[in-house]
């Protein structure tokens, strides 16, 4: 069974375990597994472009060097970890940044023993596994089942650095759709910003983004919205005051195709419970 090193981050934990224990138990039944690294700390949730935060590179660049003693690949599912440890792995590879990377690294003085590539949960189904093997192991077809795929923001922003997928229109999860049976739609506002942070301080202007995404995907059609990140899922699902979307994690669904039972996969934590129209499409 193939292994890959795993930063959970510190959601993943609390708000989001519905993401973490979905996606763990789908990778097992596609043949390979998640080792969570030990004692990883939080990656600091955003990525400070100043170019003197020396702290805020510390706890990101700590992670990378502990699960350098795992293997050279860092898998998460967390958009915004993804967003920060790709980045800050990229500017301690950046020979401009050579001085830095020796501060840094120095500071954490502990051994960052191979270089280490820092992925996402679904480039792994996408390069290692293949459509093919999961469309293979596919238990229940999603068929009938129109879902929108919400990138955000932090998944393919900025593009050079990520390069992730095309940033205007990325199709991974819509790969993903088509493999487990469903139909991706059409959906505009696919890397669209959901509000963000601004829930804290601006609720108002959270709402009414995250209001704009859930009715663009409903005017496509779309009898769901997936996401990979647990803010924009928080906002889109907690926010809302004028839709009924259910709003889920895209290994929820991938979970369930592949034949997890429905009370494994954290339907009940959803602010609109998907399974009453899972139901209605026979999927449950």
């Amino acid at each position: 069974m193939a292994s890959y090193a795993y930063y959970p981050g510190c959601t993943l934990y609390t708000k989001a375990r519905e993401l973490d224990l979905s996606a763990r138990k789908a990778l097992a039944v596609l043949g390979a597994e998640l080792e969570e690294m030990p004692a990883w700390v939080c990656c600091g949730a955003i990525y400070n472009t100043a170019d003197d935060d020396f702290a805020g590179r510390i706890g990101a660049t700590r992670n990378i060097v502990r699960a350098s003693a795992l293997g050279d690949t860092l898998v998460t599912l967390c958009a915004a970890c993804y967003n920060v440890l790709k980045r800050a792995k990229a500017r301690i590879d950046d020979p401009a940044n050579a001085v830095e990377r020796e501060r840094v690294l120095n500071f954490i003085d502990e051994p960052y023993e191979r270089e280490v590539r820092v992925v996402h949960y679904l480039d792994v189904l996408r390069r290692d596994i293949g459509w093919d093997a999961v469309k293979a192991k596919v238990a229940k077809p999603l068929a009938g089942l129109k879902l929108a795929s919400y990138y955000g923001c932090l998944m393919v922003r900025p593009a050079a650095v990520l390069d992730f997928d095309d940033p205007e229109d990325p199709q991974v999860m819509d790969e993903l759709v088509r493999a487990l049976g469903a139909e991706p739609v059409r959906f505009d506002f696919k890397t669209e910003c959901c509000g963000g942070y601004l829930v804290v301080n601006r609720k108002d202007v959270a709402r009414e983004s995250s209001a704009r995404v859930l009715e663009n995907a409903r005017a496509w059609g779309a009898d769901a919205v997936i996401t990979t990140c647990p803010l924009c899922q928080y906002n889109l699902d907690r926010l809302r005051d004028r839709d009924g979307l259910p709003v889920l994690y895209f290994t929820q669904l991938l979970g369930l195709a592949l034949g997890l039972e429905p009370d494994e996969l954290g339907f009940d934590n959803c602010a609109v419970d998907p399974r009453p129209m899972l139901a209605e499409k026979g999927l449950l």
